[in-house]
């Protein structure tokens, strides 16, 4: 079953204009949406590439091929107001992350969290504002391969044409 984070999510745009979560929920899937629509050729930790599939106003889908499989990252707005994020690999369930927007970097936490900020001020998964690399604590999200430093990197993120 999934299970958000214990606390409500912090959203930059909630705070500085007063906009409502929903909005703001919609608004996090449409920007990282938007990292795909042009393609993402992606390498580090794992290697391939990620577009858009489908994106609508409370879901997207984003579809990628990489050098474990083919796969899928369903988002969506959970009536916490969280947007879920679900990863599949090869029709396979995978992970489940719960991501929010603080401030310009994306953060995300593990199914069932207590979203509580760690003692060095970094979520457990966090997105840079751009979509240009992607940092996963593996020891917070089971089944994530450690690289021997404790994190999943993904970087050198460049633009390509969709399929």
């Amino acid at each position: 079953m999934s299970r958000p984070p214990s606390r409500p999510p912090h959203y930059i745009d909630a705070e500085t204009y007063g906009w409502s979560t929903d909005l703001c929920a919609c608004n996090l899937i449409d920007t990282l949406a938007s990292f795909a629509h042009t393609g993402l050729a992606f390498k580090g930790d794992a290697n391939g590439r990620l577009w858009a599939a489908q994106n609508a106003r409370t879901d997207a889908q984003l579809a990628f091929t990489s050098d474990a499989g083919e796969g899928v990252i369903a988002l969506s707005v959970d009536e916490s107001g969280w947007v879920r994020a679900e990863l599949y690999l090869g029709g396979a369930f995978v992970l489940r992350a719960w991501i929010e927007e603080p401030y310009e970097e994306k953060e995300f936490w593990p199914d069932g969290s207590d979203g509580a900020i760690p003692p060095n001020g970094d979520a457990p998964g966090r997105i840079s504002k751009r979509g240009r690399w992607l940092q996963i604590r593996c020891a917070d999200f089971p089944g994530v391969a450690d690289k021997g430093n404790g994190f999943w990197d993904v970087e050198a993120v460049e633009d390509f044409p969709s399929p």
